[in-house]
């Protein structure tokens, strides 16, 4: 079934369902046209001349980011993604010095090999080696950052490298090094930063890593958690299954009757936290399954971004040379995206202010800039996002603002994936149902776009009827939740 959702990445601006208001699935549900030219993505493949923003800024990144807004406010967990990295990266160093200061070397380790992931994730590779290069140095026999390493070097398509790197692993103390938890993290972080090798050679590894840790959070003790045991079987099944049917590699997968026996086997704690399988790593692994296996598309992490900023600022500088007044601001709302992407809202809203100022009668940059604001307040915004929330529920397909909601819902994902922490607050049901609408919107069109291919097989139709059923499932399941209080210290109405 990988064609089917290739393509639907390719054709999701093409349909848009109205997820806000999740409802009981009910089959296929239909979903309402945007025209071609709707949303970000939109505005650059209008452009053809836009080459390496067009290569840059795929619909698949922007379908991941969606499923990743998703799944980090139904995990009520807030990524390590935008902002939140570039302040963990501004305090990181006082702490390795205390650390160290102290005489708590294995604590500075620790964070040090933290730190190489997250280079890692972001796609900086030669500052994630160079790191993990020290920390070798300075402890031989510590064989965590030798294991990292090869699982990097792995996914860069470096082989040689790799087995340099493992056969400096002692066997005695770790006999199967590409079967332990750094090795699998680290597949995991190179994955999510583009490494060549995750869409390519290995992406059998890629899968084996991510069902694992995806597995350890679902099942625990079988019996245990909030979810059925008939649901943790299906959902089980339904990934080895799909994960089966795109693959040519002989994987191991999960034994459903095994977890349903046994529950998941604790292993070594992940490099990014001390309990395994907890959302900090599930997060990261579902996309980098996503990215890996289903769609074989790199994300839109780190400097990804960055890149696809700098080129995106030439091409406005070449507008504006040009006098293409409307290329410019197209250009200008891209720049914007990305800025919020990044966790650079200050940034994105001046991109917004310019935009406004060249062209008063475009009523896009200020509505957008309105959204950013309602989100980027250092309090939620309840009122504010209610607002924005009823207008994008109550739009229909003949609204002349129908291409303008889908900028809308691109910049919501954006700015919850820059580093804005209220969506995965628990109680805060405002900014939660603007995210889960948005994001659930996109992903949802991706699979009404699937679905529609009268090639696909019976089986396969089962598969995305399923995962719609669980998305809108999802959807309702994140909604339910207390609502935040409010600056007069009172609390809503949200439903618990």
């Amino acid at each position: 079934m990988s064609r089917f959702l290739r393509a639907a990445a390719v054709d999701s601006a093409k349909a848009l369902g109205n997820p806000y208001s999740p409802r009981p699935f009910s089959g296929v549900l239909l979903a309402s046209s945007l025209p071609s030219a709707a949303g970000h993505l939109g505005l650059v493949r209008a452009r053809p001349g836009l080459r390496d923003l067009n290569a840059l800024l795929t619909p698949e990144a922007f379908l991941l980011d969606a499923t990743h807004a998703l799944g980090a406010v139904a995990l009520r967990h807030q990524p390590f993604t935008g902002g939140v990295i570039r302040q963990l990266r501004g305090f990181t160093p006082q702490l390795h010095a205390q650390a160290e200061a102290a005489g708590d070397y294995e604590t500075a380790r620790a964070s040090r090999l933290f730190m190489a992931m997250a280079d890692a994730e972001e796609g900086l590779f030669d500052d994630c080696l160079g790191t993990l290069a020290l920390l070798v140095g300075a402890n031989p026999g510590n064989p965590f950052p030798r294991i990292c390493a090869a699982a990097v070097y792995d996914l860069l398509m470096r082989v040689d490298d790799s087995d340099r790197w493992l056969a400096g692993v002692p066997e005695a103390l770790i006999p199967r090094p590409r079967d332990h938890n750094c090795f699998h993290h680290a597949l995991v972080a190179a994955t999510l930063g583009g490494a060549p090798g995750a869409v390519a050679g290995s992406r059998g590894q890629v899968a084996s890593a991510t069902l694992l840790f995806i597995v350890e959070k679902l099942w625990g003790s079988s019996f245990d958690g909030e979810i059925s045991v008939f649901k943790k079987v299906l959902i089980t099944a339904l990934l080895n299954g799909a994960v089966k049917t795109r693959l040519d590699d002989d994987i191991a997968l999960p034994s459903v009757m095994k977890l349903l026996r046994d529950g998941s086997e604790p292993r070594e704690p992940a490099v990014f936290h001390t309990a395994p399988g907890s959302e900090v790593i599930v997060l990261p692994a579902l996309q980098a399954l996503l990215s890996s296996v289903f769609l074989r598309a790199p994300p839109l992490y780190g400097e990804r971004v960055r890149e696809a900023m700098r080129v995106a600022e030439r091409d406005l500088g070449r507008a504006i040379a040009e006098k293409d007044t409307a290329a410019a601001a197209d250009l200008r709302l891209v720049l914007a995206l990305l800025a919020a992407r990044d966790g650079l809202f200050q940034e994105a809203l001046d991109r917004y202010n310019e935009a406004a100022r060249d062209d008063p009668s475009d009523a896009r940059p200020r509505w957008l800039a309105e959204v950013l604001c309602a989100f980027a307040s250092r309090e939620e915004e309840s009122d504010r996002l209610d607002a924005i929330h009823e207008r994008l529920a109550g739009r229909s397909p003949d609204d002349g603002d129908v291409a303008l909601m889908a900028l809308t819902e691109e910049l919501v994902v954006a700015v919850s994936l820059g580093g804005v922490p209220y969506p995965f607050k628990e109680g805060c049901r405002s900014a939660m149902r603007v995210v889960v609408g948005a994001a659930g919107s996109r992903v949802d069109a991706a699979l009404v776009s699937a679905l529609r291919d009268r090639k696909m097989s019976v089986v396969e139709r089962l598969e995305l009827r399923a995962t719609r059923a669980f998305l809108y499932a999802g959807m309702s399941s994140a909604l339910q939740v207390k609502e935040c209080k409010g600056k007069d210290g009172g609390s809503g109405t949200g439903t618990k």
